[in-house]
């Protein structure tokens, strides 16, 4: 067994990193652990054996009339009955990157998760460098400073820190402990995998996905148990509002330079099918998006992705829009793949597709109520699976509260 792990210590998936002195040191970190443990499994079996332990996780030895008993201890599991913990959730990682960004989806989740869990009972914060942040989201949660986080720590004994971002060192150093929510596995799997891999070995309690893909990469590449933690929504904001919407409204989002030239393609083939349909522009802070997307029959999220092979895009626009009773037609990318069923509550094309995105949209026009039993199924979605009480149980298991 021991041989075995020496000849495939190269498939450890911590390898992964240029320097070879780090190299070096993470194989020295990662077989050290694993060679006790294959001592300690030879010698559980030896206890088995001899009839003195048939509990692989708890146990312990007493003695009674000279006779060898099993004693078992069930796992100490923190109580937060009479002592809830404080949660501290944050991406600051200096003084200059603050970790209260403007227009960020993260940082929106971040401020859903502080609502759930005071709407909960718990005492929970957004911490940023200077307690500051950028005003752009509806409803803007608790924030408190680094420095003030620093001190609750010092008089908290039970306590969670929450983020979703391995680069946010200032905030990672004083926290005891660390659950990851990870919402970007292009940027997990690229850019911080070794900042992440270091996480795990000293601070990480447990992990979520936002997607079931991230869930499964982080299950793969780090043998730890993660959790499906989809994407917060409130629901008391996003809602539909009939009086507001306009029939043959369409909207969509400026995601970068192809967004003018997908957008003519696919107002040409409208107009070629005789649908004089207005295209619109959404843009701005939370409330004005909101304002616009309920007055939509249809969005169009143009995201082709951060990633050549992952082609992520956060769910949570496409939800949003589902939320107001518009149909989201996406691009297949990781995020809104995982939340559309095409042909169901919406449509998923091909990426680079946008003629195919156009087909979609006469579809939904030109088929007899395509357009109202497309957005009744997803609002009956989202509200029986995306509101807060339906997430509650996935963040109570994912920050360990009962």
């Amino acid at each position: 067994m021991i041989i075995n792990k020496l000849l495939n210590i190269r498939e450890n998936p911590f390898w992964r990193t240029w320097n070879a002195f780090v190299r070096i040191k993470l194989a020295i970190n990662r077989f050290l652990p694993s060679l006790f443990k294959d001592l300690q499994t030879d010698f559980v079996k030896l206890m088995e054996i001899i009839g003195i332990y048939d509990d692989k996780n708890n146990f312990t030895v007493t003695h009674s009339d000279n006779k060898c008993k099993t004693k078992y201890i069930l796992p100490k599991i923190e109580s937060n009955t009479d002592n809830k913990p404080v949660i501290f959730i944050s991406a600051c990682e200096s003084q200059k990157i603050t970790g209260g960004w403007k227009y960020n989806g993260g940082i929106k989740e971040f401020n859903y998760l502080v609502k759930l869990l005071r709407t909960k009972g718990y005492e929970a914060y957004i911490v940023t460098y200077d307690g500051k942040y950028e005003p752009w989201l509806i409803e803007h949660q608790s924030h408190i400073s680094l420095a003030e986080f620093s001190h609750k720590l010092r008089t908290l004994s039970n306590v969670r820190c929450v983020t979703s971002w391995a680069a946010a060192k200032a905030f990672i150093k004083e926290c005891p402990h660390l659950y990851f929510w990870d919402m970007e596995v292009a940027t997990s799997d690229k850019r911080q995998f070794r900042l992440l891999a270091n996480l795990y070995r000293q601070k990480i309690r447990n992990s979520a996905g936002i997607t079931r893909t991230i869930q499964a990469w982080h299950i793969n590449n780090f043998q730890h148990p993660c959790i499906l933690l989809p994407n917060l929504l409130d629901h008391h904001f996003w809602l539909p509002i009939e009086s507001k919407r306009k029939p043959y409204h369409v909207g969509y989002m400026d995601e970068g330079s192809h967004t003018q030239e997908y957008i003519q393609c696919i107002k040409n083939i409208t107009q070629e099918n005789h649908l004089n349909i207005e295209f619109q522009l959404l843009k701005g802070d939370e409330q004005s998006i909101l304002q616009t997307m309920q007055s939509c029959e249809v969005f169009l999220t143009m995201n082709i992705g951060k990633d050549a092979l992952w082609g992520e895009s956060g769910p949570l626009t496409p939800l949003e829009a589902m939320a107001t009773g518009c149909i989201p037609i996406a691009f297949d990318i990781l995020g809104p793949r995982e939340i559309i069923q095409s042909g169901f509550n919406g449509f998923i094309v091909p990426r680079y597709r946008p003629d195919l995105m156009a087909e979609a949209l006469v579809n939904i026009y030109k088929k007899p109520d395509e357009l109202k039993r497309l957005s009744t199924n997803a609002l009956n979605m989202m509200s029986s699976y995306h509101t807060f009480e339906a997430r509650w149980s996935a963040v109570k298991e994912f920050l360990h509260l009962e």
